[in-house]
């Protein structure tokens, strides 16, 4: 890994019909430990024209990448990250950005963006990295309502509601909502042993929003 190791990430399908009964689990279990326990995430995703970062995805390369912005829905973007993942182990970089927002629903130029401190190493690094990948587009914008959960170094995370919307730099056009929503689980353990776990069977899944969206929608 490029970035510095941060935590390991699980990631497990809810499906409509289980959403309800998971949501009271958690609520049960952990409801009240997060600071932030409810809200609404928008990122936009930046990918070059041949879709690099969406098949390092597909094909498991060693090493995945994801460049983005994000934001809280309200309608600005205050964020810069750059993720990358090996196997289940994360590594971020974060920066905060000098606030962008869509102009006529379409995203900022990622060469526009600038930090809001000039001598932040951690933009630096993400476009250092970023330049090795060429011009890099916006690809897709993902914007859901998530809930946090706390409980010893767990963070856990559902993410429900999940919209996908496509541009057309990288064949992405369209608009959709995925079928289903995302349990997240993080944590410095290489294997998540929660005991709600043990009463609903949830499939886990090896990609990401950014993926799942992408594959949703592309032409």
């Amino acid at each position: 890994m490029i970035c510095k190791f941060s935590y390991y990430e699980y990631k497990y399908s809810v499906p409509n019909e289980k959403l309800a009964y998971v949501e009271s689990l958690l609520e049960s279990f952990a409801g009240g430990t997060d600071p932030f326990p409810i809200g609404y995430v928008d990122s936009v995703y930046y990918d070059t024209v041949d879709r690099r970062c969406f098949y390092e995805c597909l094909n498991g390369e060693s090493a995945k990448r994801k460049f983005r912005i994000r934001g809280y829905a309200d309608g600005l973007y205050s964020q810069l990250h750059q993720k990358e993942k090996l196997l289940s182990g994360v590594g971020k970089f974060k920066s905060k950005l000098i606030e962008v927002s869509l102009r006529d629903n379409y995203p900022p130029d990622w060469e526009s963006l600038a930090p809001v401190d000039a001598d932040d190493e951690n933009f630096h690094k993400i476009r250092s990295l970023a330049s090795q990948y060429g011009l890099l587009l916006p690809s897709v914008r993902v914007r859901y309502q998530r809930r946090r959960y706390r409980t010893f170094d767990f963070r856990m995370t559902l993410d429900t509601n999940i919209e996908i919307y496509g541009y057309d730099n990288c064949g992405t056009t369209g608009c959709t909502i995925l079928p289903y929503h995302v349990l997240e689980v993080k944590t410095y353990k290489r294997r998540p042993r929660l005991p709600f776990m043990g009463l609903v069977k949830l499939p886990q899944v090896s990609f990401s929003k950014f993926y799942l969206g992408i594959s949703a929608i592309a032409s």
